[in-house]
């Protein structure tokens, strides 16, 4: 007995081979295996209350290639009892209510030009009109491209299709759920790709570790030395580790501007298992290898497997450099060898049998820090917190209570954000009282004396928690986004999790001199609502300005007098 057509699918998963059948969400909702492993995604609950509730409209799920829209609406339309055949691009049910709704498995896959059946975008768009004004419902599937193009061809002048397009991109960018009307057609968008997907990773790799999924393989003549199998075993007896660097790593790839669909998560989490290999390729090779913590970051022991790269999900882990951070559990890791007291018994064991030929080779101390991230069994809460700072930043685990909702912002979240203006303005960290306003020149040099435009008294800076639109897609799984709040008035531009790590660095006296042009981007966006949001001076004959010096700041008020004079008042 053995566990071959599982091993398989997995396999089918990720395209390392060139073998994902099943990577495309129509395909793998045919596969016997898709219904054990489907993570249920909440947004299905607000479309199904979409269809048998609100008045008659066109629902759009749109979104990137790969974001699971076809496993959604096999979701919904299975929880109302409806039959997925994925073999049809069109099909008709019948809803609780009673109403008709037309199904649009994939907008994208329909032709652009007129066939004989009558099947291609434009006809498909008119017909899902007519079908909502007879009282009926759509439930479309469509790609952001062809979806925009298609929309403004069903009105007449070329203004109005120009104003329906930029309404439709209003909507997916907005994307609140809500029903509006673009010249009489009622639509509700939802853009996928803006609903966080960070919770998927771990959900499913819960998924594909199920006991029985994985019973087969104790009985095959491999079970002992198979990686597949070891894998997978490793997985369940570090899962709380495992799923907490999972999640960690997702969440700081999204954050830093690289959102991942669910079927880029979906491949590397397989292959994470199986390594590319069927069981039928499996042989005896030593146990570190094949390591799934070596395979999640695209690596055979201690050597990078390029091939491995070709998945997205790998390459951009890979970029991350986790291994090749220092960590100030270095010294026991690397130096004192602590493995009995830093891993359990398995992963000690392999770390054990593979140094006699491995430690002096390159790649050793990178192994050991890539096995440390997903094994470690450290419950001390001041080397937890230190492993925070060194493999993501100092601000990183603040941001992610802040960021579930875990903890509401403080006063210190507070005091960073008025050091960082105070460095970005004057140069210097906050004094604690208030925050000069200043103008000078963009050269990257700190000037002794610059002009005052105005000031924050340090006390009226807030750091406010709002909750985003998340929630109302997916219940239960709330997340929060950080405002800057001066006087009670809340400022528009969100404090980013790049932007809180630039503005540690700043208070630290660290000045990047090329940022980002995203970060760049924020901390001016957020300099400009600072200086709107400052009055004018009632005395325009009167000007100050601060004169910065090692044993402080000063700060001089310059009057100009009706006889053209100058005077310190």
């Amino acid at each position: 007995m053995d566990n071959k057509a599982y091993i398989n699918y997995l396999n089918s998963l990720h395209n390392y081979n060139a073998q994902n059948e099943n990577a495309y969400g129509e395909r793998n909702i045919d596969n016997p295996y898709f219904k054990g492993v489907m993570v249920r995604v909440g947004l299905c609950d607000y479309i199904k209350e979409n269809l048998t509730v609100k008045k008659p409209h066109i629902l759009i799920l749109t979104g990137h290639a790969g974001d699971g829209k076809t496993s959604i609406m096999y979701q919904v339309l299975t929880d109302m009892g409806a039959e997925f055949d994925v073999k049809e691009k069109l099909s008709e049910i019948t809803l609780p209510n009673g109403a008709k709704c037309l199904c649009v498995k994939d907008f994208s896959e329909i032709p652009e030009e007129e066939q004989t059946n009558h099947i291609d975008r434009i006809n498909v768009m008119k017909k899902s009109v007519d079908m909502v004004k007879n009282g009926n419902y759509v439930f479309m599937v469509a790609n952001t491209g062809p979806l925009i193009n298609t929309f403004g061809e069903l009105f007449d002048t070329n203004d109005n299709k120009e104003k329906s397009r930029i309404q439709l991109i209003n909507m997916m960018d907005n994307n609140d759920g809500e029903i509006k009307f673009i010249q009489d057609v009622p639509l509700c968008v939802i853009n996928v790709a803006t609903v966080d997907n960070v919770y998927f990773a771990t959900e499913f790799l819960e998924k594909i570790i199920q006991d029985n999924l994985w019973e087969k393989c104790e009985a095959c003549n491999k079970h002992h030395y198979c990686h597949i199998y070891r894998n997978r075993n490793l997985i369940v007896e570090n899962k709380t580790k495992v799923y907490e660097f999972i999640n960690n790593h997702f969440i700081w790839l999204t954050e830093y501007g690289t959102r991942l669909t669910i079927r880029s998560m979906t491949e590397q989490l397989a292959y994470m298992i199986t390594g590319g290999m069927s069981c039928e390729e499996v042989t005896n090779n030593d146990a570190y290898k094949y390591l799934f913590s070596n395979l999640f970051f695209g690596y055979i022991g201690t050597k990078l497997n390029a091939r491995a790269l070709n998945i997205i999900a790998i390459a951009a882990a890979n970029k991350c450099m986790y291994d090749h951070k220092r960590l100030r559990s270095d010294e026991k890791l690397l130096v004192g060898k602590e493995y009995k007291d830093m891993f359990g018994n398995a992963i000690k064991e392999i770390i054990t049998d593979a140094e006699k030929n491995n430690a002096f080779i390159g790649g050793w101390t990178e192994f050991l820090r890539r096995t440390y991230l997903f094994t470690n069994i450290i419950t001390d809460d001041v080397v937890i917190s230190q492993d925070y700072e060194d493999v993501f930043s100092k601000q990183f685990k603040r941001y992610l209570v802040l960021r579930d909702g875990i903890d509401t912002p403080s006063k210190t979240d507070a005091n960073l954000i008025a050091d960082a203006l105070s460095m970005i303005y004057i140069g210097t960290p906050s004094d604690g009282t208030e925050i000069p306003l200043t103008l000078s020149r963009e050269s990257g040099i700190t000037q002794n004396v610059q002009l005052i435009t105005g000031t924050i008294p340090v006390r009226k800076l807030r750091v406010k928690s709002i909750k985003t639109k998340d929630s109302t897609f997916n219940k239960g799984k709330d997340r929060y986004e950080l405002r800057l709040e001066i006087d009670r008035t809340s400022l528009d531009t969100i404090l980013t999790l790049p932007m809180l790590d630039y503005f540690e660095e700043l208070k630290n006296g660290v000045i990047a001199t090329n940022i980002d042009p995203q970060l760049s981007h924020g901390v001016e966006s957020l300099k400009t609502q600072i200086s709107e949001l400052l009055e004018e001076d009632e005395d325009e004959n009167v000007i100050e300005i601060v004169v910065l010096k090692n044993s402080g700041n000063d700060n001089i008020r310059l009057e100009l007098t009706g006889d053209g004079k100058i005077r310190e008042v």
